[in-house]
């Protein structure tokens, strides 16, 4: 059953293993719920009769997918049919082939890698309509991504109905958000079509939100499409805002080191009353590990901007910040002064420095000392991919820079410290600074495995005794 869920053929290798197998197979509606639509209509017309009256989960993505399917069969693997290109044509009719069943499916994914004309309008046609057979009453989780769409047309999706939607991801679309469809949402990956920008983008995500105020998790993505100019103009009333009481997790992403100015005039107007994490990212293929000359004090300014704009983080726990979002270190010290339930804060990626970090100690320890009531005491420091910090550096600091002092409240203002794939650091060196007097616990992870320090001290030992020379213990 779990193969099924990501391998399509999986259902049709089970039925050529023995008679038994093939007979509890055909037995099993739920195997052939998923419907990856390509060429081969036949076979997916016969998994759709096969399937008897089970929810479906239907797919229209890159077939390269499976082509790195985990299958342990290669014969699997080997059957599955590249396809990196797909014009309007066959969008139109491999969802098509589908389309007598709307009222079964349970999910719906579509995906365009490349770029063709008109995909979006031939792809979703089939569920643009008006009357009881667009609904959809089965269906909990859409997917539609097409980061190269240039049709501005919008789309009304399952005649407006669609009570079990749970789950959106949307990128490059642009749809009609309508109560029914999208009032009951909790979880939604937003990245913006980049047909409008600015105020006039960030009013039209949060009508949305409007709608859906239900959500509890939230990832945002505000991109600046070159050449995109307002072709939608929207406005947002300047004393309003959008709360979202249910919200636990919100993720904004940027491009590289452009940080929008939609973004500001978003957090201005959300409030986010019970939120815990709160994740500020790059996109994987967007990641820019060096600074550009000269666009420093730039993304500095907004930094500043987005800072002011954001909202009351009183609950906030977790706070997570890479590359671009490191840019500038006095962004992450003045954070830090606004978010005092905060316990676990998780940094990454080489814009972190040894002077970085010793400030940063300085403005955990004076976060520390400023609490009247109960000391701030940061559970979790986490570095990820820091390759600019060194052991002596983090020695020093586990060892000297974490005590509070014997203010209202002594103790220390970091319990925990976890350094995960650090290149360039000596264990040799952590691990005699592992242990120290402040009481803060030093861990270390390389290649995504924690690092055992007993059976280091037992590989050391065993090296210098037969070989008389100290260990290279440093990062690969």
């Amino acid at each position: 059953m779990l193969g099924a869920q990501n391998d399509p053929l999986l259902p049709l290798t089970a039925t050529h293993v023995c008679k038994s197998w093939r007979a509890l197979a055909l037995q099993t509606p739920s195997l052939w719920r998923l419907i990856s639509l390509d060429g081969r209509l036949r076979l997916w017309k016969e998994y759709l009769r096969r399937s008897r009256q089970c929810t479906l989960d239907i797919q229209l993505v890159p077939q390269s997918r499976y082509s790195r399917s985990t299958s342990p069969d290669p014969r699997s693997r080997s059957r599955t049919h590249g396809r990196y290109y797909l014009d309007a044509q066959s969008a139109q009719l491999y969802v098509h082939c589908a389309a007598p069943y709307i009222s079964r499916w349970r999910s719906l994914e579509i995906e365009f890698q490349h770029y063709a004309p008109y995909l979006w309008n031939a792809a979703l046609s089939a569920c643009c309509g008006y009357g009881s057979r667009f609904y959809t009453p089965q269906l909990q989780s859409l997917t539609l991504i097409h980061a190269n769409n240039d049709d501005t047309k919008e789309f009304t999706l399952f005649g407006g109905y669609a009570p079990r939607l749970r789950h959106v991801t949307l990128n490059g679309v642009r749809l009609t958000w309508l109560p029914s469809l999208f009032s009951n949402l909790t979880t939604l990956d937003y990245t913006h079509h980049g047909f409008t920008r600015g105020s006039d983008a960030a009013a039209e995500l949060l009508y949305m939100l409007k709608i859906s105020n239900a959500l509890r998790e939230l990832k945002v993505s505000l991109p600046s499409r070159a050449g995109a100019h307002s072709s939608f103009p929207c406005t947002f009333p300047a004393e309003e805002s959008v709360v979202l009481p249910y919200l636990t997790e919100l993720s904004i992403l940027i491009e590289g080191t452009d940080l929008p100015s939609a973004l500001t005039h978003f957090m201005a107007h959300i409030s986010i009353p019970n939120i815990h994490t709160f994740r500020l990212l790059v996109k994987p293929n967007m990641i820019v590990t060096r600074p550009t000359r000269g666009g420093s004090s730039d993304i500095s300014a907004r930094l500043r901007q987005f800072l002011k704009a954001l909202p009351r983080l009183y609950t906030l726990r977790h706070l997570e910040l890479e590359y671009a979002w490191l840019s500038d270190p006095r962004f992450i010290y003045m954070l830090l002064h606004v978010v005092p339930s905060l316990t676990h804060l998780t940094l990454r990626g080489p814009h972190i420095s040894n002077a970085i970090l010793f400030d940063l100690c300085n403005t955990l320890r004076a976060r520390y000392r400023s609490s009247s009531r109960y000391p701030l005491v940061l559970d979790i420091l986490e570095l990820d991919r820091c390759e600019h910090v060194t052991a002596g550096a983090l020695v020093d600091i586990t060892k000297h820079q974490l005590d509070a002092g014997t203010g209202r409240h002594p103790g220390i203002c970091v319990r925990n410290i976890h350094v995960k794939d650090c290149i360039g650091l000596d264990l040799m060196t952590l691990k005699r600074g592992k242990y120290c007097p402040s009481g803060a616990d030093l861990r270390v992870w390389k290649n995504s495995e924690e690092v055992n320090w007993k059976m280091l001290h037992t590989k050391t030992t065993i090296r210098t005794h037969r070989h008389r020379a100290p260990l290279d213990s440093s990062y690969s």
